[in-house]
Parts: structure tokens; C-alpha cells; sequence
């Protein structure tokens, strides 16, 4: 089973999320993925939930399911995290 999977099973939270997936890669800002290691939080998530971070992929999938996840945080949407993400 990919490492992927084993963390989907796992369903977890958007802080988990974020502290388990962002050591595998560097944090950019201003867009979701660089193409190659780079992510910002959302990129991040989305990653987490399918998105291979390539600028051709359908995020469709991923945005849909992230979005019950972000709700549950208590953050009004994702703008709130990627003000977060890019003040630092």
C-alpha cells in the first residue's frame, strides 16, 4: 500500500495534514505547486488528496474532496490559509 494511502486511511486532519505532509516539501508562496518540490499549504492538501502538483493535472478530484475537510477547521476558506501560508 503507497505511503498515500496508508495516510488516507488514516483520514486526517487539516492540521495533521499540513504537519505530517509539509516535510516532503518546500514551502513557496503566491502559487500551489513550483512543479517540482515545492508547495504552499493548499498545494499541499491538495496534494494530499490526489493532486500530483502538475500544472496540466485536474485538481477537480482533490479541491473536492479537501473541501469537507477545510470546513471542519474552522477557517471561513482556503484564502485564509494561503494568507497564512504566504505571510510565512
Amino acid at each position: 500500500m503507497g505511503r498515500q494511502q496508508l495516510l488516507l486511511k488514516q483520514e486526517l486532519t487539516i492540521p495533521q495534514i499540513l504537519r505530517t505532509y509539509t516535510k516532503q516539501f518546500r514551502q513557496i508562496t503566491e502559487q500551489y505547486s513550483d512543479v517540482y518540490d515545492g508547495r504552499c499549504a493548499m498545494g499541499t492538501i491538495y496534494s494530499y488528496f490526489g493532486w500530483d502538483g502538475g500544472p496540466d493535472s485536474d485538481m477537480t478530484m482533490s479541491i473536492t474532496a479537501a473541501l469537507p475537510e477545510l470546513e471542519k477547521t474552522g477557517l471561513r476558506d482556503d484564502f485564509s490559509i494561503i494568507e497564512l501560508n504566504d505571510a510565512g
